[in-house]
């Protein structure tokens, strides 16, 4: 009987963390998911074997709530991580472009810190974060003017050197790009930054992350809402360097209230 229950114990942990990897399923659609997290949330022991359960299979629960549901994310070396080549090939990036992968990148950590700009925003659990394509461009530009302009006033070499923050490295790459390029169908090219935005988001949109929202009656610019599952993950993101040098800029768009938002320097698995 011992065994048996502790069979059945370990299924049950079995679902939920199974759960983590249907993003878009919710708890409140979905009964047997919610019971899950309610006993998560209510058993010591279940949530114990939960988290082992995740450990040896390469993942870490990241949180377990009734909004967002099961998060987990892949261990360094996990068979869950998801690679650089993978992403590129879910995005369409070009092949052995170094300098793309860092586009992508910058571009993340801008979503990121457009869609919870203040630490009330990312610690209230009921705000959600909104972002567009074009105010992702615009932030992530300034971000560049703001680093050739610290380039330039240390008078520092056009290439900045390998010993650079993380930002700084990553600039020019971006600030090279145009906004749009419009090829001969009316369609924007794949090299311009809006585009590289734009697939950014679909693919955010993919794991559950955003709700692509309706169009602006106005300029015709879709918003994409945030969902908790992804205040979950910034909320982690939030103690990286590279995420503390964007923050630190000064370069995010004025928002009613004070303070940007805070990180912390501790040592994790996204650091």
């Amino acid at each position: 009987m011992i065994i048996e229950s502790i069979a059945d114990d370990a299924e049950a942990a079995g679902r939920l963390i199974g759960y983590g990897f249907r993003p878009k399923v919710r708890p409140a659609r979905d009964s047997a998911y919610a019971a899950l997290v309610k006993r998560y949330a209510e058993d010591p022991d279940f949530e114990t074997i939960v988290a082992r359960y995740a450990t040896g299979m390469g993942l870490r629960v990241v949180a377990v709530t009734t909004r967002a549901g099961m998060v987990h994310t892949a261990l360094p070396g996990s068979a869950f991580e998801t690679r650089m080549d993978q992403y590129a090939r879910q995005v369409r990036m070009r092949e052995s472009r170094e300098a793309e992968r860092i586009l992508y990148g910058i571009t993340h950590l801008a979503v990121a810190a457009l869609a919870f700009p203040r630490p009330e925003d990312l610690a209230d659990d009921g705000y959600q974060g909104k972002v567009r394509v074009s105010s992702i461009d615009k932030l992530v530009r300034s971000v560049c003017r703001v680093l050739a302009e610290r380039v330039a006033e240390s008078e520092e070499s056009q290439d900045p050197p390998a010993e650079a923050p993380e930002l700084e490295r990553a600039w020019r790459a971006y600030e090279r790009r145009p906004e749009v390029a419009p090829t001969k169908a009316g369609r924007s090219g794949a090299s311009a930054t809006r585009t590289l935005v734009g697939r950014a988001l679909a693919h955010l949109v993919d794991r559950g992350m955003f709700h692509q929202g309706r169009a602006d009656s106005e300029d015709g610019e879709k918003t994409f809402l945030a969902t908790h599952r992804y205040q979950v993950h910034v909320r982690e993101l939030a103690c990286t360097r590279a995420y503390e040098e964007l923050t630190e800029l000064g370069v995010l768009p004025p928002i009613a209230g004070t303070g940007t938002l805070r990180t912390t320097r501790a040592e994790t698995l996204y650091d």
